[in-house]
């Protein structure tokens, strides 16, 4: 064969492949060497075969510029679906990664490198969120817990500066969250909703929402409990989304925007405190009758004088809300005077003799929940707490008959716990719940006296710590129980 005959031939081999080439739709087989390629799936289904895995990652990459604008990234990734299988073989045809993109561009999206936040509350209430960046969680939970402790005390708390108690004062004790949190980096569908900065997220971690919350316009007069009475809020949740009103006794000024959102927390910031402060004890008063005095002439023997103690106790919030207070020491600082009244007459001329009302636990006591709307620290259920929540007297500690009357109702519920109802006229009934149990003899129908021990604190039923579960009922409707006056 002469170079003519081969150069034809040649030339018409190549004419041929090319051909060949162009016609068996941009693919290439291959017949004489083993080669390396991938099998391509989506969703468990083959849509091709490519050379090169890498080269359609980085097609992907290249053509999601909208993406990449998006969400300010510097690389978008394969559909969560997308899966190679490596293949070794001899004979096979191999598709263009242009073929191979464009069955997958709209039929799933596409993906970025980010955070899954798991939050478990319980075994059955698990919540995700899908943040691109690590940092604007943790910025959103330092954001959640300074809703609850002041900038100061957190940043002394985090450098371990905290001031030692030395007369009165509290250090926090320590911080934490009551759910379990675990964070895992994965590849996030674009489709899904994804928190990428931290204000957003900051903002739905604090009300467990991202609507717009309202806000209010201040009325002439109109005080911080009004506009909280109004909008179904406590004070504290009221100083807690308007943090530059630093006190409940703030005046505010006609036409200024209040906050009025509810905040509802997806964690649970708990925060437990050493507390030691100087309680006023209100002195008492007691009576001595005297028959050689006419009935109705009374005078005071002895003028009654405030006590003083120091107490310390260990207290805990969550979310804000006081839910342990634990007394740990009581020193007496200046000791209680009680004032003493003579009657004239026979003492049971006075049988039933009311008056003020007695207060229903030992002093001094704490305060952890008052009447009036309120987010419960147990489930998370949002009521209206139709009574006040009086602890720190300790576990077992005495309770007291606020006025004389005859118990009603006696038993326990899951809710109330050991509960007591008194009757004390046919108006009026406070009732005792959570009790650790009942003092010995009450029943149903007995008479009790002011100021009769009626039971013992205890935490039974939906209860979170100990205390006193303390409500007054006027006429078939709940009221405040500050409304009452009671014995100094």
């Amino acid at each position: 064969m002469n170079r003519k005959s081969i150069y034809w031939g040649c030339l018409f081999a190549i004419v041929l492949t090319s051909l060949i080439f162009i016609l068996g739709l941009d693919r290439k087989t291959y017949t004489e060497y083993p080669v390396t390629v991938y099998q391509v799936y989506l969703n468990g289904n083959t849509i091709g075969v490519i050379e090169d895995e890498q080269d359609l990652y980085n097609l992907i990459d290249k053509e999601q510029k909208n993406l990449k604008n998006e969400y300010n990234v510097k690389k978008i990734y394969a559909p969560i679906g997308l899966e190679t299988t490596k293949l070794v073989t001899y004979e096979g045809k191999v598709d263009t990664v242009s073929d191979v993109y464009d069955k997958i561009k709209d039929v799933e999206p596409f993906t970025v490198k980010g955070y899954e936040i798991t939050i478990t509350h319980s075994e059955d209430n698990i919540e995700k969120l899908n943040v691109l960046n690590k940092e604007d969680f943790d910025a959103a939970v330092e954001s959640t817990i300074k809703a609850f402790v002041d900038d100061e005390t957190y940043e002394k708390y985090l450098k371990n500066e905290q001031e030692e108690i030395v007369t009165t004062g509290t250090k926090v004790a320590d911080i934490s969250l009551r759910e379990n949190i675990t964070i895992k980096e994965k590849y996030i569908s674009t489709e899904d909703d994804i928190y990428t900065d931290a204000s957003r997220l900051s903002r739905y971690m604090l009300f467990g929402t991202e609507e717009t919350q309202g806000t209010h316009i201040v009325s002439a007069g109109q005080t911080i409990k009004d506009i909280a009475d109004q909008y179904e809020l406590n004070v504290k949740e009221f100083l807690i989304v308007n943090p530059d009103i630093i006190s409940e006794n703030a005046l505010l000024f006609t036409g200024q925007e209040v906050n009025v959102g509810l905040v509802n927390p997806i964690i649970s910031v708990v925060v437990e405190n050493n507390l030691v402060e100087d309680k006023v004890i209100p002195y008492g008063q007691e009576v001595k009758y005297d028959d050689k005095l006419i009935v109705g002439t009374t005078y005071t023997e002895q003028q009654g004088k405030d006590g003083l103690s120091r107490v310390e106790y260990y207290t805990e919030t969550i979310n804000g809300v006081m839910t342990q207070v634990v007394p740990v020491k009581t020193e007496e600082v200046t000791p209680v005077i009680n004032e003493i009244v003579v009657k004239g007459g026979l003492s049971s001329n006075y049988i039933g003799e009311t008056g003020k009302w007695a207060w229903p636990t030992i002093r001094p006591y704490v305060i952890t929940s008052e009447f009036g709307w309120r987010t419960d620290p147990v489930d998370g259920t949002r009521s209206f707490h139709r009574g006040i929540d009086i602890s720190g007297t300790g576990y077992g500690s005495n309770i007291f008959a606020a006025q004389s009357g005859t118990i009603t109702r006696l038993g326990y519920a899951w809710d109330m716990g050991n509960y007591i109802y008194i009757k004390h006229s046919d108006d009026v009934e406070t009732i005792y719940m959570h009790l650790s149990d009942f003092a010995p003899e009450m029943a149903v129908g007995k008479i009790v006296y002011k100021g009769d021990v009626i039971g013992y604190m205890g935490s039974s039923g939906k209860s979170t710590g100990t205390h006193l579960d303390f409500r007054v009922v006027v006429n078939g409707q709940y009221v405040d129980p500050y409304l009452l006056t009671y014995d100094k």
